[in-house]
């Protein structure tokens, strides 16, 4: 994540592009403590990571929790392998 510590509009998007990669845990201890420190200075971010918070809990709420079926995990599971290995 680099540069997010530092102010500015490329900084910003950055950080609300990995915003739902933030809260759902899914984001590396190093950037977490970036990402902290930008929104301790830009609340313009802080305001717009509530509002993405706000949607998970209305679309968590509002969707009954049902699992997928374990072929359909299985196809995703087999697909991002197969992007992630021709990605690089």
């Amino acid at each position: 994540m680099s540069g997010v510590e530092r102010n500015g509009a490329k900084h910003c998007q950055e950080v609300l592009e990995r915003a739902f990669e933030y809260l759902d845990g899914e984001m590396p201890d190093l950037d977490c403590e970036k990402l902290r420190a930008h929104l301790e200075e830009c609340a313009s971010c802080l305001a717009q990571l509530a509002e993405d918070e706000k949607l998970k809990q209305v679309i968590r709420d509002g969707c009954p929790c049902e699992e997928a079926p374990q072929t359909l995990r299985a196809r995703i599971l087999v697909s991002i392998t197969e992007v992630s290995v021709t990605a690089r």
